[in-house]
């Protein structure tokens, strides 16, 4: 075939080619050329496109392809060439065919001018020339090509028979090939000529017209092919007799598989013919293996024989190759058919092998759900209830429950790889086959899916149940751990309240204290949980262990964190009261100084006055300049202070206290620059006093200077009296003399030069006038200075000379005494060196040795290093290096002597050191003992009575202050005075002095003596210091004495006036003082001055307590003050001794660690035992120090909150009056709220069977309504009059004022509280009355349910017969029913109550029913059992999350385990048992849920039974929007597999899928007995008997037949026979189907239905895609089964059982998506819509309209009215009731369920 193309396209383009050639110019004729060249181009194309595609599958066949791809591409080159020759004239001609008319789009050329049509007559004339020229020469070229090709045939005929049959003589073989071969050459030269012939027309048809060219170029190009076919048969002729024998050989081989094919043939025919029951059907195992049987053989042969004949196509030529072409094709048909038996085979035995897998597959399938099965069965003891197990029992629940979950896994696993192997190998298999196949395993894998969920789901249960018995340790420890962060949360509460900032510094602290007790309580908590935790974390392994700790894990980080977040907040308390402090305190510090600056401005600064008579400044004197500068200088110190902290606290400060922080740091920078003003007005008299006071200081500390040098020069004469060697005691006592004088003056001159270089510097910076002068003093002074210097340093270097001399000296006596200790030593050891070792030497002995030994050991290595030490002293002084080495050489000696003398007493020194060494350790112990006591009784005064006595001290200087007032304003003296109080007696009684004190607050109005009876008694107490139980003169007189000590220099002057007054004497710190009277103010500057006599000179004058800027000059000796001194001191000493003692042990130990056995390893190990001791003792000191200052603190509190008393109450009272009116709002409302809850506390206090038994609920809840509108209005009241008093308080920043506003601030709180406060009891009222109803919703409810069981009615029937209207129960008949029913046990107004909770205003319908029939749904996986008590149930089922119960009775707490148990009723399948509603730890299982409605989608069937076959078991359709009770269901339904065959139409041979038995079990179809199947031939006769019947014809084996008649057993012929129709012909006769031999010639075919019921004949398999519907079968049609039957998996349906609301149709329905959901009876409007009165639209009344957005309650319908579905329905807005359209006739919908 590619060789024709290549001929024929060839021919085609050489036509082409030749009519371009011809075309010379740009003629029209030149776009024609092109035209056909274009043509030929695209034709070529095709065929070489489809060359190559044959070229491709050739080579796709293999190695038996070579020859034929060999073949095929030789036909390229000549392709190519053509294409080579259409490229070069299109090239050529186009240009030309452009110039001449050009080429069109459509390929047509454009006219080029008007002379067209004559060049057309031109061309037509030729054409009919050429055309008659044309065939004039054809007749004798077809001539010549015909002889030719006969001349080639005659060949070919000679040749065969030879071939056939070779003669058997070689001359007669000779002759004949010779013949051969001659007429080959013979038919060769006749082609040859024919050639030259043709060749020589082409070239004279080239010049023809176009068509004439054409036809001749057809003609021509026929007669070449047809000689090149003539060449290519004698070409092999030529050499015929050379060839000849490999043609005869090959000829043989042709004849031999020729023969094979022949019979194969037959095998194949005959394995098409037993295929062929694969039509009819399935074949068995033994047809597929007889074809098998038949079909090995032949494929053998066929394949042998193709190998075979391409073997020979390679070589073959002419005849032979064309018969083994033809062989070739015959032996691949017959492949053709093999195959195609082997496809049908294939077919038929992968059938069988998916029957048997997909057997398999299911039965695994069933495995796994018998295994969940078991799993269930193994959770069991979880579903009952008891949420915590006993340990035993739950661990024997969870192992089953894992090795449940074990064998499942296994087999899922198993049985998903099974399958999933399975869809694989499906991949492989014939199409359809695959296709249904992989149907059924996926069905299957869907259905272990959802089992391998169900298990995943278990096993995590399992886990679960496991990691709570796991965790349940910690889980117990974290539960009180966060109800302490709970209760710390809550005492931390005030630090993040937004008022805390006006919360007082005390409360603040008090909050802190219980913040920091419960933050303490909270954290050693967490350390357990922590600490269980950790425990469970190292033991607990794997995943799901790691999940379990993980979530406590964050539980515990949660209570971390709110732990933090609290202390956080007690930390910004701290701060809060941090800030606080410091402002107190710095805004004391600035007051003070602002008081001081504003008098210094004074002085300097005219007044007003001054300023209007033209004085221009004011004038101090020098004295108050000197004061002024000292006093601003420190302040300005003071200021820049209280700046930095106020800086420092500004960045943490509360917002509310940063406003004051920076008020205060601005009157801080006011103060400073008012300092700076002041002194800038009095520069040049500063400076000139300033300057002189500066060098008045500057001689005072040169003449201190020397002063210390004559102290030099004293401690230099004994070197100075000519005694060249003094005796060394004396040396060294003048060495220490010198060395400190030394000392003295250096410090002089130091302090002398930095103070004249400091006041220098400053002078200099003073005007001309006053640092001149200034500066020549200090010239002179540093002169003297240095001088002293001077000298100082000359009398330094001859210390240090005699220094070294004096050391040389003593050298040389610690030697001699050193050589003395030896001879002590030697006297001493004497005797221990004679006797033997082993004698027993006294104590004293022993004690005197070692005490000499360890002495002259020191000594020798003391004297050793103090000579070495000497070198250095004598370098250069050839005397002292001489004196120097005389030393060395005895100080060696001495240590020989010493190490003979230690040997000897060595074993007596161990023993001895040991025992002196525990013996001092006690020594010390005991020391610290009673040095610990000592300072423990001396801290009692404060620590353990609080220093109550100095705080009845300080309350006796208040009272003499008091008395000096008193006596100064009224002249008396204290003699006078105790005579006045003593009324004319010697003495002050007991009584007379406490009465005398409790009248003396009003007597001199000075509410600070307002003291307490116990304190006055104490002053009593006090003051009789004589303890005679009478106050004497010299004791009353004590009170008034003073003391004070100098803490700064100042002068004591003679008057009060600093101004006018001289100096008496100046004093030094230290100094004492001693007064009578009280501080007085000096009016010129406002400083504090006090009267008193200085105890060293007995002089008296005014001293000056504290300076302007807060310096303190006196200070008061109090006995407070002298005794923190004194127990500074003492502990400082005790610290000291302990310390020292401490030291001592350690060094005594550290003596014995040399010691490493023996005497000293047991001292040490008897120390060591000590140490603790020891470490106590520091530790008991430490602690009393630190108890110390934090009392001192405490202390001072105390007696600054005494001191302040009087003024604390005084502002307190003025508080008071301010808050009066407020204060009695809060009374009146606080009162009221205790009315409520007076009048609540009787109903909200009880529970249980007290509350259930309280009659007057209601009455309660109309008091407590009344009670709380009027504490509403007294609280509103009580915040208008603190907002009235807020205006009126004056600012304050600390005090009774602030302490006001803060109380008003707690007083608006309690208003706020007291309306939380009603709104809690008001809800706890409600709450109560809700128990009360609830607890009567179960018991009258169950009681209702009771009474209509008893009665057997239904609830529509029970509300008609308490409704006889059939509209609404009245509250009258509702509750008279009830009390019917309760009898004793009735509560009207509980009743009353519960009536309208129901409903209010009547009970509906639909609220009834809710009412009676309650319903929960499982929310947690639970069982069912089949009886209350837990401990004898038996499990029914478990119940499915989501499942819905209808109650039947309970709910009741089973005492036993504690748990809440209900029997009801599964709506699901109608199961009654008992199930858990609530599990022993309040976990819930079920939850009580609305009763369930649906509301239909779409419009579907309702029918009357649950599986319901046929039409009329129908009620009704069901339409949208229609609302349905749910009765029973959702009920899952696991449908029956249904069965469809592939088959064809006995009638009309239709083909397609039908159904044989539906998913609901209805038959369609059923294999049909009548057609009968030939399993061997057989024939068919025109009677029954066998013995007189003519043969009709044969039956083939496997021809279909219907039977008529029989079968009828022929007893006489032993056969049986049956009279049938062959399908075939129709043809009727007898057929024997058994032989007397028991050989069955026919049987009954299993593949032919017959239909029973009319069913669809479809396209497609799957039900849910059946396809193109071919046509109905009717009842009693035959079908012919070609595939199947075939099993249809079908998903599980949804049934439900429901009731129509609307008309109370009752029935079943298939639940689904599409179709229906849930209803509710409240509505959403989605478009705006009317609500009318009535039901009918038209003319109905608009109540109002319905906003987008608004609910509605449903309470009648819905309905369907005039094609709109209505409803009746309650606006939750308003309340407001009418009917409204759901969906209107038009299907809009305006309101959504």
């Amino acid at each position: 075939q590619a060789t024709e193309k290549v001929s024929e396209i060839e021919v085609t383009v050489n036509e082409a080619l030749s009519g371009a050639q011809a075309v010379t110019g740009p003629t029209p004729a030149a776009g024609a050329a092109l035209q056909e060249l274009m043509k030929a181009q695209g034709a070529l194309q095709e065929v070489q496109k489809s060359l190559t595609q044959d070229i491709t599958e050739a080579r796709r066949a293999g190695a038996p392809a070579t020859n034929i791809v060999t073949e095929l591409s030789k036909l390229s080159p000549r392709l190519r060439a053509l294409q080579m020759g259409l490229s070069g004239e299109i090239a050529r001609v186009k240009p030309l065919a452009s110039r001449g008319g050009g080429v069109v789009p459509g390929g047509g050329i454009v006219p080029q001018n008007k002379t067209a049509p004559a060049d057309a007559a031109a061309v037509k004339a030729q054409e009919e020339k050429d055309s008659k020229e044309l065939q004039e020469s054809l007749p004798a070229t077809k001539e010549l090509v015909g002889a030719a090709d006969e001349a080639v045939e005659a060949v070919s005929a000679m040749a065969a028979p030879l071939v056939a049959e070779p003669p058997e003589f070689a001359e007669v073989l000779n002759a004949a090939t010779a013949e051969i071969e001659a007429a080959a050459n013979d038919a060769q030269e006749k082609i040859t000529e024919a050639r030259k012939q043709i060749n020589m027309k082409l070239q004279a048809a080239r010049k023809y017209a176009p068509e004439t060219r054409k036809a001749a170029l057809t003609e021509f190009s026929g007669m070449q092919q047809k000689l090149t076919e003539a060449q290519k048969k004698v070409n092999p002729f030529k050499t015929f007799k050379k060839e000849f024998q490999a043609r005869v050989a090959a000829r043989k081989a042709l004849l031999e598989t020729s023969e094979k094919l022949a019979s194969v043939e037959l095998e194949v025919e005959k394995a098409k013919m037993m295929s062929a029951a694969a039509d009819q059907g399935q074949m068995t195992e033994e047809e597929i293996a007889a074809v098998d049987k038949v079909l090995g053989p032949v494929k053998t042969t066929v394949d042998a024989a193709l190998r075979s004949i391409d073997g020979k196509l390679k070589t073959a030529d002419g005849a032979m190759k064309d018969e083994l072409s033809q062989m070739r094709d015959k032996a691949m048909a017959y492949k053709t058919d093999i195959t195609e038996v082997g496809t049908v085979l294939k077919g038929q035995r992968e059938r069988l092998t998916t029957k048997d897998m997909l057997k398999a597959a299911s039965e695994k399938v069933d495995a796994v759900e018998e295994a969940m099965a078991k799993c269930q069965e193994a959770e069991m003891p979880f579903l009952k209830g008891l949420e915590v197990l006993p340990a035993e029992m739950s661990n024997k629940a969870i192992a089953d429950s894992e090795a449940a979950v074990q064998k499942a896994e296994g087999l899922s696993t198993q049985t998903k790889t099974f399958i999933r192997t399975k869809l694989a190998e499906a991949k492989r298999y014939v199409k359809d086959i695959a296709t249904s196949v992989t149907e059924e395993l996926t069905a299957h894998s869907t259905r272990l899916d959802g089992l391998v969920e169900k298990l995943a789901n278990f096993k995590k249960e399992t886990m679960e149940r496991k990691m709570a018995a796991l965790m349940a340790e910690v889980v117990d420890q974290l539960g009180p751990c966060e109800k302490n962060v709970a209760a710390l949360t809550k005492a931390a509460e005030p630090f993040s309240s937004e008022s805390v900032e006006a919360v007082s510094v005390a409360d603040l602290k008090a909050a802190i204290e219980k913040a920091t007790a419960a933050e303490q309580v909270a954290a050693a908590s967490m350390l357990e949980v922590r600490k269980v935790f950790g425990e469970k974390q190292k033991s607990a392994k794997g995943p799901d262990a790691t999940a379990a700790l993980s979530k406590v894990q964050q539980r515990i980080n949660a209570a971390q964190k709110e732990l933090a977040t609290a202390k956080k907040a007690t930390g910004s308390g701290e701060k809060l009261i941090k800030c606080k402090e410091v402002l107190a305190e710095e805004e004391a510090k600035v007051k003070d100084i602002e008081e001081q600056v504003s008098k210094a401005e004074r002085k300097v600064k005219p007044s007003d006055d001054e300023k209007a008579m033209g004085v221009e400044s004011a004038k101090p004197s020098d004295e108050e300049v000197e004061s002024m500068t000292t006093n601003l200088t420190d302040a300005h110190a003071v200021l820049k202070g209280s700046q930095r902290v106020l800086e420092t606290n500004l960045t943490s400060a509360p917002a509310s206290l940063k406003e004051s922080l920076q008020k205060l740091a601005g009157r801080c920078k006011t103060a400073l620059t008012t300092i700076s003003e002041v002194m800038v007005l009095t520069k040049d008299q500063r400076e000139r006093v300033m300057a002189e006071v500066y060098v008045r200081q500057g001689k005072a500390k040169a003449d201190e200077v020397d002063a210390a040098m004559e102290k030099v020069n004293e401690a230099e004469l004994p070197f100075l009296k000519g005694i060249e060697v003094l005796p060394l005691q004396e040396t060294t006592a003048a060495m220490k003399a010198s060395e400190a004088a030394s000392a003295e003056v250096q410090t002089a001159i130091n302090v002398a030069r930095s103070f004249i270089a400091a006041k220098n510097l400053e002078v200099k910076k003073y005007g001309a006038e006053a640092s001149k002068p200034a500066a020549e003093e200090f010239a002179q002074l540093t002169e003297r200075v240095n001088a002293a210097a001077s000298k100082l340093a000359q009398f330094k270097r001859d210390t240090e000379a005699r220094k070294k001399t004096a050391s040389i000296q003593e050298a040389g006596e610690k030697m001699t005494t050193v050589e003395a200790d030896l001879k002590k030593l030697a006297a001493a050891a004497e005797p221990f060196a004679k006797e033997e070792s082993d004698k027993e030497f006294s104590e004293a002995e022993v004690e005197t040795l070692v005490v000499q030994l360890k002495a002259t050991e020191a000594g020798v290595d003391e004297t050793k290093k103090f000579i070495a030490a000497r070198h250095a002293d004598a370098k250069g002084n050839a005397a002292h290096e001489e004196t120097l080495k005389e030393l060395t050489s005895r100080i060696k000696e001495a240590q020989a002597e010493l190490q003979k003398h230690k040997k000897v007493a060595s074993v007596h020194e161990q023993r001895y050191t040991a025992k002196k060494a525990v013996a001092e350790a006690n020594e010390r112990l005991a020391e610290l003992e009673k040095e610990v006591k000592k300072a423990t009784e001396a801290c009692a005064p404060l620590l353990e009575e609080g220093g109550s006595r100095y705080l009845v001290a300080t309350s006796i200087r208040t009272l003499a202050s008091a008395y000096r007032d008193h006596m100064k304003a009224k002249s008396l003296t204290p003699e006078t005075l105790f005579a006045e109080i003593a009324g004319g007696s010697a003495d002050i009684s007991k009584d007379t002095f406490l009465a005398h004190l409790a009248k003396l607050p009003e007597q001199l109005s000075r509410d600070e003596l307002a003291f307490e009876p116990e304190r006055r008694e104490a002053i009593f107490a006090q003051i009789d210091t004589d303890g005679d139980g009478k106050i004497s003169k010299d004791e009353m007189a004590a009170i008034f004495l003073q003391r004070f000590i100098c803490t700064k220099e100042i002068s004591v002057t003679d008057a009060l006036d600093i101004t006018e007054s001289k100096t008496v004497v100046k004093i030094e710190p230290g100094e004492l003082l001693e007064s009578r009277s009280n501080q007085e103010t000096d009016a010129s500057n406002g400083m504090a001055r006090i009267e008193c006599t200085v105890v060293s000179t007995g002089k008296t004058g005014f001293v000056t307590v504290t300076g302007g800027q807060g310096t303190k000059f006196i200070d008061l000796i109090s006995p407070y003050t002298t005794f923190c001194k004194e127990l500074d001191a003492k502990l400082q000493e005790s610290g000291s001794v302990v310390a020292k003692l401490c030291a001592a042990f350690n060094a005594k130990v550290q003596e014995l660690s040399a010691g490493k056995d023996g005497p000293l390893a047991e001292a040490k190990a008897e120390l060591a035992k000590l140490r603790p001791k020891v470490a106590g003792f520091q530790s008991a000191v430490t602690k009393l120090k630190g108890q110390v200052l934090a009392a001192k603190k405490e202390y001072a509190k105390k007696e600054m909150a005494e001191k302040n008393a009087h003024v604390v109450a005084r502002e307190r009272k003025e508080a008071e009056a301010l808050l009066a009116p407020a204060a009695a709002k809060v009374e009146a409302m606080e009162a009221a709220l205790k009315t409520l809850e007076a009048a609540t506390e009787p109903l909200t206090s009880l529970t249980g069977k007290g509350l259930d038994e309280f009659a007057t609920p209601l009455a309660v809840l109309e008091l407590a309504e009344r009670t709380v509108d009027e504490v509403n209005k007294l609280a509103d009241e009580t915040k208008a009059a603190i907002t009235t008093q807020q205006a009126e308080l004056p600012k304050a920043p600390t005090g009774a004022m602030l302490d006001a506003k803060r109380d008003l601030v707690k007083m608006a709180s309690k208003a706020d509280l007291a309306k939380r406060k009603c709104k809690s009891k008001l809800a706890a009222v409600q709450n109560k009355l809700g128990a009360m109803v609830g607890a009567r919703v179960a018991q009258v409810s169950g009681e209702m349910r009771k009474h209509m069981q008893s009665k057997a009615m239904t609830v529509e029937k029970y509300f008609l017969e308490l409704a006889p209207a059939g509209d609404k129960i009245s509250e009258e008949s509702f509750c008279k029913h009830v009390a019917g029913l309760l009898g004793e046990a009735n509560r009207a107004e509980q009743v009353s109550m519960l009536c309208k909770h129901i409903e209010e205003g009547g009970i509906g319908r639909r609220r009834f029913q809710g009412f009676i029939q309650q319903y929960y749904a499982v929310v947690k996986g639970i069982a069912v059992t089949d009886d209350f008590a837990i401990s004898n149930a038996k499990t029914l089922r478990k119940a499915e999350l989501d499942e819905v119960f209808e109650l039947i009775a309970g709910p009741q707490v089973e005492e036993v385990s504690g748990v809440t148990r209900a029997k009801a009723k599964s709506l699901a399948d109608g199961l009654v048992g008992w199930i858990t509603l609530m599990g022993n730890q309040g976990s819930s299982f079920l939850q009580e849920v609305e009763k369930p409605y649906l509301v239909c989608q779409a419009e579907t069937p309702l029918e009357r039974e649950f599986k319901n076959e046929s039409e009329d078991g129908l009620v009704r359709a069901v339409k949208a929007d229609e609302v349905l009770e749910l009765i029973e269901g959702p009920r899952k339904v696991q449908m029956s597999p249904g069965f469809r065959v592939k088959g064809k139409a006995v009638s009309d041979g239709a083909l397609g899928w039908f159904t044989m038995q539906d998913k609901n079990g209805t038959v369609f179809a059923e294999a049909d007995s009548k057609y009968y199947s030939c399993t061997s031939s057989v024939a068919m006769t025109d009677h029954q008997d066998i013995k007189d019947c003519k043969v009709l014809r044969k039956l083939a084996v496997g021809e279909l037949f219907t039977v008529e008649e029989g079968p009828v057993e022929e007893k006489e012929a032993g056969v049986t026979r049956v009279k049938g129709k062959a399908l075939k012909d129709d043809l009727a006769g007898w057929i024997t189907v058994k032989g007397n031999a028991g050989t069955v010639y026919a049987e009954a075919s299993t593949k032919h239905f017959c239909v029973l019921k009319e069913v669809p004949l479809t396209k497609k398999f799957p039900s849910s895609d059946l396809g193109e519907e071919v046509r109905k079968l009717e009842k009693g049609e035959a079908m012919q089964g070609l595939e199947g039957p075939k099993q249809e998996v079908y998903e599980p349906e949804i049934r439900v059982r429901v009731k129509a609301i609307s008309d109370g149709a009752e029935g079943w329905m298939t639940q689904s998506k599409t179709n229906m959901k849930p209803w509710t009876p409240y509505y959403d409007c989605k478009v705006a819509a009317p609500l009318h009165e009535g039901l009918s639209i038209e003319g109905a009344v608009v109540v109002r309209e319905v906003a987008a957005g608004e609910k509605l309650e449903l309470l009648e319908g819905p309905m369907e009215h005039e094609g709109a579905i209505r409803m009746k329905a309650r606006l939750e807005k308003d309340g407001a009731v009418g009917f409204v359209t759901i969906r209107d006739k038009d299907g809009k919908r305006h309101f959504e369920s």
